[in-house]
């Protein structure tokens, strides 16, 4: 049975209409994700969520998020403490300022998925596109992104009100001890009175630029990766798709099926959470928003990245009167800082970098099998031209890409939070929470790691691929026979 003809293609604007609506389908789902999080972790008690909504999703495309306090608190509060050691008109104002960087990888996953899904699926079925509608459908993507983010990092700002825990935290280890706080009573009351609120912004310049440079990036990549779609044919049966589709498609579909397996995670949590299980609740909406943060911690912990999480106290500024105010307290306090280094932490009796590098293996293994059935047979004269085999040619080029990612994932998948108090324009102190990294040397390590499993996986494909073709029994092929499978391009079309 012959197979359809395929729909001629449609004009020009046509595809740039696609494009648009591919950029906001990714970011309405984005919203969406975002949305759900953050009503199971009951954050609306913390802020309006029609703010902290357009705040995640700015911050899953690369902006960064402002802290300033929202109200400013006087120094000279009844009773001792400071305001009583500088009398009570003092006048002295105590201020929050700090920043917020964060990449919640789920949004940023399903954002790329469905951007890529709705950008390449629907032309499947149609006549191959010109150069020209293929630039309109990248303008239109491109031109409505340019327009949604810097609008989405306007509106993402807004007043926030701190747990009582938080703001106790931040007044004990800002000016408590022997001072007894920034205010009458010790306790640093006076200066969780100044942080009841704080307000947050977004930086819209950063949020544009790196929106719109992810945009690109995932249409270029896309370009390279994506299989059974239509092409023109410069671009498709060019020497740098036909070379990198098949390693491309396979780790990019690899990277899918284990976000996709945190997402059903999610799922089922937070189908628990109505039951009154408020952890299910709170587990959901953290993988929602970092699930794949999790597991890029993992697997690049496994190649020798150092991950370190911690919880540290910030020295005052300088001397004079705001470094010794800070310096009083600081015996009661020393002991509150932590870190914990992640590689090393054995908390099902394995360390974690043992973990991820076995997790690594294996499924470099698969992607090697998957990568060698998905890369188009040679001729005899491209077999004797080539410098390297199928098998290590497939392996070198897997290494390579997971090199690529293992180097830039760390930088993605890292967090930090940073809260500092001032007194008259001078840091008194503060906290600085977050999940740091260093890369080292771990991209060359993913690449030696990623080329021997792809070189084992693509042999294991070759040696299967043998039996099936000539089972036992049957005479040996001639050295130098030509195989009777003929290679298709990611298109699905034969090409010798």
């Amino acid at each position: 049975m012959s197979a359809p003809l395929p729909h001629p293609s449609p004009p020009a604007w046509r595809h740039a209409l696609e494009g648009a609506l591919a950029a906001v389908a990714a970011l309405v789902t984005m919203a969406v994700t975002a949305w759900a999080a953050l009503t199971l972790l009951d954050a609306g008690t913390v802020a309006p969520l029609s703010r902290l909504v357009p705040t995640l999703v700015s911050l899953a495309v690369g902006g960064g998020v402002t802290l300033e306090s929202a109200t400013e608190s006087n120094g000279s509060a009844d009773g001792g403490g400071l305001g009583g050691l500088l009398g009570r008109g003092g006048g002295l104002s105590l201020s929050l300022a700090g920043e917020v960087a964060l990449t919640p990888l789920t949004l940023s996953f399903l954002g790329t998925a469905v951007l890529a899904i709705a950008f390449f699926r629907p032309l499947r079925r149609r006549a191959r596109p010109t150069p020209a509608m293929l630039w309109a459908r990248c303008g239109g993507a491109l031109v409505t992104a340019a327009v949604a983010l810097p609008v989405c990092a306007v509106v993402a700002r807004g007043t926030a009100r701190l747990p009582e825990s938080v703001k106790d935290r931040i007044g004990e280890r800002a000016g408590s001890g022997r001072t007894g706080g920034f205010g009458g009573g010790g306790g640093g009351g006076g200066l969780t009175s100044a942080l009841s609120s704080v307000s947050f912004r977004t930086d819209a310049v950063a949020t544009a630029f790196l929106g719109l440079a992810g945009v690109a990036a995932v249409l270029a990549v896309g370009c390279l990766a994506a299989r059974r779609t239509m092409l023109p044919r410069s671009l498709a049966l060019g020497g740098p798709r036909l070379k990198w589709n098949a390693a491309m498609s396979t780790l990019t579909g690899t990277a899918a099926v284990l976000c996709c397996a945190a997402l059903a995670v999610a799922v089922l949590a937070g189908a628990a959470a109505p039951t009154g299980r408020e952890q299910a609740a709170q587990a959901a909406g953290v993988l929602l928003l970092a699930g794949p943060n999790l597991i890029a911690v993992l697997l690049t912990a496994g190649m020798g990245t150092s991950w370190e999480a911690g919880v540290q106290r910030l020295q005052p500024e300088g001397g004079g009167m705001a470094g010794m105010l800070g310096a009083v307290g600081q015996d009661d306090t020393a002991g509150g800082d932590q870190s914990v280094n992640l590689g090393h932490w054995a908390g099902a009796g394995v360390p974690l970098w043992v973990i991820g590098l076995l997790l690594a293996l294996l499924l470099l293994l698969f992607a090697g099998y998957v990568a060698a059935a998905r890369t188009p047979a040679r001729t005899p004269r491209e077999d004797a031209d080539a410098l390297l085999d199928r098998y290590t040619d497939t392996a070198l080029r897997m290494g390579v890409a997971v090199a690529v990612a293992t180097f830039l994932l760390p930088f993605l998948a890292r967090g930090s939070l940073r809260i500092g108090v001032s007194l008259m324009g001078s840091e008194m102190g503060g906290l600085s929470a977050g999940l740091d990294t260093s890369p080292r040397l771990s991209a060359l390590t993913a690449f030696v790691v990623a080329a021997l499993a792809a070189y084992g996986g693509s042999r294991l494909r070759g040696r299967r691929a043998r039996r099936r073709e000539h089972p036992t029994g049957s005479p040996a092929p001639r050295r130098g026979a030509v195989s009777s499978r003929r290679a298709r391009s990611p298109e699905g079309r034969v090409i010798s």
